[in-house]
């Protein structure tokens, strides 16, 4: 492949040309209103501080059963795709419900050899019966390269027209309470749902409805909480004006909840919606900012879960639909196998599986986790540092359900606008959930060497250390067969605190 071709660089076999689609549109099947290459690191994970908390399962019902097979990735159900190199013009869109607790910042990272000019759109929260300002300016990404974009004050909300494709956008918000990261939506969509919250004392969960489009936007929004399946009067019918975004504090209608799955129906129009959660507060809390789904899935994937000593990792699967789910939670280590897990979760309702309390789950040891149900659902992980960590102590994520051969993964930051006070990568997660090895080969985007060139087993998964993947240098991914990666950075008090998936750039 020559310099001037629009492409990553290719590892030894033979791989397809660099083109990425716009994503499908999706609906949800179940409504209810330079340097050598080297080997991946295994080393020890430092056992630093948090506060345990213990969420309770709502109807679970767990039991060991014997290994299935991983059944067939479904189409991607996930809010973020890569534009074609050659599509004329592309978007992405940024919400982050922040109010003022934390500021945001965007990143935008072009994988293509080609500048590429945007225009970007910021606006803030629309206020009652009005609409807030929108602030335009132009912006600029080099080849190959990553710039950051704050945001006009008062502004919690963007959109970003590129002339051209190949660009990705993720976000970063920071304030007291800690940090998270969060890829940037490439798509408007009719439904949206998240699968783990909370409103109970010390806690703040807030809810974005972002409308780019030039039409007006209605939505209804409903929770699957502690206490059963709730439909708030006051979020039925939410009219988002066209070009504004809409905040919600969820603890205004839903009140003391310890878990909380969220689902998001527009009636007219599309919108991007994410979560904002507050974690207590100063060095016992931390924040988590997630995109949501765009559909249900009857498989999700997690790259990298790490239990540690008196941490707390649990699951959430949320189930909105009118059949029971049999939800079966497969492992996959660097060596070894462990037996996996079955959950069912009744209709309309939400499990939380302990991941960290669950015996027979690796205590310590990184593992991937996939999860295969019988109808779809949407599934979020929670973690809980252990006492005494480095803040921040709590964080929460999305599970994604894509695979692919090639990904782009941004770094938090770049080195002269970091995500957060020495904001670096900590880990990088390459998990393999298929039948077959395949061998992977991870580069810094635009450089002629790997960084790594390894195999992952079978339904295995490899963790690259910051001694191969640390700073700030986006990263790229290609493998023989498809994988999924997950991406932890620092500083947090344990792994999956602050952690983000990558970017597929398959076709």
């Amino acid at each position: 492949m020559s310099d001037s071709d629009d492409s990553l660089t290719e590892p030894d076999w033979t791989e397809p040309e660099f083109a990425v689609p716009d994503a499908a549109p999706a609906r949800w099947r179940a409504r209810r209103a330079h340097r050598t290459p080297v080997e991946p690191e295994r080393g020890r994970i430092a056992v630093i501080a948090a506060v345990v908390a213990t969420v309770v399962a709502i109807g679970a019902i767990a039991t060991i059963v014997g290994t299935p097979s991983p059944p067939p990735a479904p189409p991607v159900a996930d809010g973020v795709t890569v534009s074609p190199v050659g599509s004329y013009s592309s978007s992405v869109f940024c919400a982050a419900a922040t109010g003022t607790a934390a500021t945001t910042t965007i990143y935008l990272t072009n994988a293509t050899r080609t500048p590429v000019a945007g225009v970007m759109s910021s606006v803030g929260t629309a206020g009652t019966g009005g609409s807030a300002p929108t602030v335009r300016r132009s912006v600029s990404v080099p080849a190959m390269a990553t710039v950051a974009e704050g945001l006009p004050p008062g502004s919690n909300a963007s959109s970003i027209v590129f002339s051209g494709g190949g660009v990705v956008a993720s976000q970063a918000v920071s304030g007291p309470n800690g940090w998270s990261t969060a890829p940037c939506a490439s798509r408007v969509a009719s439904e949206w749902s998240f699968a783990g919250g909370a409103t109970t004392t010390g806690n703040a969960l807030a809810l974005a409805l972002y409308n780019p489009a030039a039409t007006e936007a209605v939505v209804n929004v409903s929770f699957i909480t502690d206490n059963g399946y709730e439909t708030p009067q006051g979020y039925q019918g939410l009219v988002v004006p066209p070009g504004q975004l809409v905040e919600e504090n969820v603890g205004d209608f839903v009140q003391n909840a310890s878990t909380i799955a969220t689902l998001v129906v527009a009636q007219a129009g599309g919108v991007v919606s994410s979560e904002f959660q507050q974690w207590s507060s100063g060095a016992t809390g931390g924040v988590s900012l997630r995109l949501g789904s765009p559909q249900l899935s009857t498989t999700w994937r997690l790259a990298q879960t790490t239990a540690l000593s008196q941490s707390v990792v649990d699951l959430y699967l949320a189930n909105p639909g009118p059949t029971p789910a049999t939800a079966t939670i497969i492992v996959g280590l660097s060596s070894g196998s462990v037996v996996p897990h079955r959950v069912v979760v009744p209709p309309v309702s939400m499990v939380a599986f302990a991941a960290s309390g669950t015996a027979g789950l690796p205590q310590q040891t990184p593992y991937a986790l996939t999860v295969a149900s019988s109808v779809p659902i949407v599934v979020g992980r929670s973690v809980q540092a252990p006492p005494g960590s480095t803040p921040p102590v709590f964080g929460s994520s999305s599970a994604t359900t894509a695979v692919a051969t090639r990904w782009l993964v941004p770094a938090p930051g770049i080195p002269s606008t970091p995500a957060t006070a020495n904001a670096a990568v900590s880990s990088l997660a390459v998990a393999n959930p298929g039948s077959m090895p395949t061998q992977v080969v991870v580069s810094v985007l635009g450089a002629s060497r790997p960084v790594a060139r390894f195999t992952v087993a079978a339904n295995g998964v490899a963790v690259l250390g910051s001694s191969q993947v640390g700073g700030l240098s986006a990263l790229t991914v290609a493998s023989s067969r498809p994988v999924d990666v997950e991406e932890d950075s620092g500083p947090s008090g344990a792994p999956g605190v602050v952690s983000s998936t990558g970017f597929p750039l398959d076709p």
